[in-house]
């Protein structure tokens, strides 16, 4: 199931993720040691735009693909990204034609091994695949009740959905799959939220989603929740706290021959 499908989603997920792509991709662009700019980069399961856009500064030519129409709606509005709709098994280009391909929090949605073969397929020799997370940990500076919360809390009442969590990423799998795992890189973002806007992130989660889409709530009495559940977090509304999201990157190379 596409939990990313209706308009809603699509509309909270452009206003409520945090803004964290390009510090990613600056990192990416660091380890590749990328000078100038790239022919062709693409992104995969691109949702709303915002890690698509990331990519322009390290490549001449931009594509995005999401397999959610809704999504793809709320991208399109940038002229120099060439948006498409498809699944992330079956991409609409041509062998060989990207230098550079990436995923942000999306991987654990496909089919890995169709994934990884249409990636094989589209990449150059000597190309790039770069699939880079970030998740909320649940934690909040300086307020040790708040992972509490989460894990006993929000978690309970909206546990995450199934998602292909234990994928092998090893250096002998991925080799058979035609790519030599470079690089693991982990680390940690702190992110700076109000109320209202940690709110707007948890309406994006998988884990408010999927309850939403099989009719067990809706989304103001989910908001509304939130709101009461977080105010103990907040002096007032105008507050804002320091968040933590975890983030990895996996840089996963197409040999030259």
């Amino acid at each position: 199931m596409n939990y990313f499908n209706s308009e809603i989603a699509a509309v909270n997920y452009a206003n409520g993720r945090p803004q964290f792509h390009a510090s990613t991709i600056k990192r990416i662009k660091n380890y590749l040691h990328i000078d100038g700019l790239l022919d062709t980069a693409l992104d995969i399961a691109c949702g709303t735009g915002l890690s698509t856009r990331a990519l322009l500064p390290i490549a001449k030519k931009v594509f995005g693909t999401d397999s959610s129409v809704q999504m793809l709606k709320m991208a399109m509005d940038d002229d120099d990204i060439n948006y498409q709709e498809a699944f992330a098994e079956c991409q609409p280009f041509g062998n060989e034609m990207f230098d550079l391909i990436t995923v942000c929090s999306g991987v654990h949605w496909f089919e890995i091994d169709q994934f990884l073969a249409e990636c094989h397929r589209l990449l150059r020799p000597g190309g790039w695949l770069v699939l880079y997370e970030n998740f909320f940990m649940g934690e909040m500076e300086d307020v040790i009740d708040f992972k509490l919360w989460n894990t006993d809390v929000y978690l309970k009442k909206f546990p995450s959905p199934l998602k292909n969590r234990y994928y092998a990423w090893t250096e002998e799998n991925l080799e058979e799959k035609g790519f030599d795992l470079r690089h693991t890189d982990n680390f940690a973002n702190a992110v700076q939220l109000s109320r209202h806007e940690l709110v707007s992130y948890l309406l994006t989660q998988s884990n408010v989603i999927a309850r939403v889409e099989n009719k067990e709530c809706k989304y103001p009495a989910v908001t509304n929740w939130l709101n009461g559940q977080l105010s103990p977090f907040y002096e007032d509304t105008s507050q804002r706290r320091i968040l933590y999201y975890g983030n990895w990157i996996k840089y996963l190379q197409k040999p030259h021959n």
